[in-house]
C-alpha cells in the first residue's frame, strides 16, 4: 500500500500553534500517514531579514510536533547546497520514496502565489496541494477561479483543508518577542517553544 505524506514547508521563524493546526486538520481530513514538517535552510523568498538559525528553528520545530503522533521534523533539505526550492526538494523525494504520494501543504496566500512559484509545473506533478481554505483577502468565487487557473495551465491537482483558526502570522510574533510581549506571544505558540526562545534570547533583535 502507498503511503500518503503531506509536507509542511517553511522559515518556521518560529513555529506556531497556527503552523499544528493547519497540519492537524490535514493530517486527519485526509488520512494521512504522516506530516513531514521540513525547515528550509535557505529559504529563497527571505532575502532582505534577518533569520535565526537553522538549529533553533529545526529545534523548535521538534518541540512543536512532540505530542503529535506522525508528525515528522525533516532535516532533507540541509543535505543540499542552495536555495531550498519546492520543485527541486519535491523531485528528489519522488525519486527516493517511489512507493509514496506526496502531498504539499500551503497558505491561502500561497495558493494565490503559486503560479509565480519555481518550477510550478514540476510541483504540480510530483504532489497534491493542500491549501488551507479560509478567507485571506479573496472570495470563494476567487478561490474557485484560481484553482481551475493553476489546473488548466500546470495540471495542479488542490485540496482544500478546513482551516478557519490558523491565521497567525510569524512576522507578529516576532514583534511581540521583540517587544518583550511574551504574554501575548504564549497565546500563539506550543508553551515549550516560547520557553526556548526565552532561553535562547531569540528575536531579541529581530528587524
Amino acid at each position: 500500500m502507498r503511503k500518503q505524506i503531506a509536507i509542511l514547508g517553511g522559515t518556521f521563524d518560529p513555529i506556531h500553534n497556527g503552523h499544528l493546526k493547519l497540519a492537524e486538520n490535514a493530517f486527519r481530513q485526509f488520512h494521512l500517514n504522516e506530516v513531514w514538517f521540513m525547515p528550509a535552510p535557505n529559504p529563497p523568498h527571505k532575502t532582505g531579514r534577518k533569520i535565526e538559525d537553522f538549529t533553533d528553528r529545526a529545534a523548535m520545530v521538534r518541540l512543536a510536533i512532540a505530542p503529535y503522533e506522525g508528525f515528522v521534523c525533516s532535516e532533507f533539505e540541509t543535505q543540499f547546497q542552495g536555495k531550498s526550492y519546492t520543485s527541486e526538494t519535491l523531485t528528489r523525494l519522488t525519486e527516493m520514496y517511489p512507493d509514496t504520494d506526496f502531498y504539499f501543504v500551503v497558505g491561502a496566500d500561497s495558493f494565490y502565489e503559486f503560479g509565480n512559484w519555481h518550477e510550478p509545473e514540476t510541483i504540480s506533478k510530483l504532489a497534491t496541494i493542500i491549501v488551507a481554505d479560509r478567507d485571506y483577502e479573496k472570495s470563494h468565487s476567487d478561490r474557485d477561479v484560481q484553482e481551475k487557473f493553476l489546473r488548466e495551465t500546470f495540471g495542479t491537482r488542490v485540496l482544500f483543508v478546513r482551516a478557519a483558526e490558523v491565521d497567525i502570522s510569524s512576522n507578529h510574533i516576532r514583534r511581540l518577542l521583540r517587544n518583550g510581549r511574551f504574554r501575548a506571544a504564549a497565546k500563539l505558540l506550543p508553551a515549550p517553544v516560547l520557553d526556548y526562545i526565552r532561553v535562547r534570547r531569540l528575536y531579541a533583535d529581530t528587524e
